[in-house]
């Protein structure tokens, strides 16, 4: 019982840091920094979502 608690634990904190990392370098970018007004984010979106 002990050790299964300890893999969970462990699991989840490399899951927090695997995701943290990924988010920090990968998907900087964000709609906020992109875009001033919300038409012109909902454009982006609108575009990216029908892309073929």
């Amino acid at each position: 019982m002990r050790l299964r608690k300890k893999l969970l634990l462990l699991i989840a904190i490399k899951l927090i840091i695997m995701f943290g990392v990924l988010k920090l370098f990968f998907f900087n970018e964000t709609l906020n920094t992109k875009f001033q007004t919300d038409e012109e984010k909902s454009e982006f979106v609108i575009r990216n979502l029908i892309k073929e």
